[in-house]
């Protein structure tokens, strides 16, 4: 059961104020969308696997401090990362990026609908993870 209260927002409607209100933070959240997505899905295993960033960042071989940066969601991680984590955890990421004008042919079109999905530039990027 959800409970709602008069005049509160959703996250969709408070998010869509502060893009047409600040167009540098819509820039910003757009550029960090690969990081929110990574860091969704390392939080999403470490509690799935009951596993303290201490305990996660020995599995990666980094340190935990590495960890808190991932989990922050604010920076985004190097391919280099990515193939660690994967190769550690198991988890699948996918990155498309190609022309805005095409839609990408190497991501499903469910997985274009489930993920982040963004024009930037004259460019299409879609960031999965699973």
């Amino acid at each position: 059961m959800t409970i709602s209260y008069p005049g509160t927002k959703t996250f969709e409607e408070v998010l869509a104020a502060e893009f047409e209100r600040d167009p540098g933070f819509r820039e910003e959240w757009e550029r960090t969308a690969l990081a929110r997505a990574v860091s969704e899905q390392v939080i999403r295993y470490r509690s799935a696997h009951n596993l303290s960033q201490r305990a996660f960042a020995e599995l990666l071989g980094v340190k935990q401090p590495f960890v808190v940066r991932l989990e922050s969601g604010e920076t985004n991680p190097q391919l280099e990362t990515l193939v660690n984590i994967s190769r550690a955890t198991g988890i699948e990421f996918l990155i498309s990026i190609g022309p805005a004008t095409r839609v990408p042919r190497l991501v499903s079109r469910r997985a274009r609908e489930r993920n982040v999905t963004q024009e930037r530039n004259g460019v299409s990027l879609v960031f999965a993870a699973a």
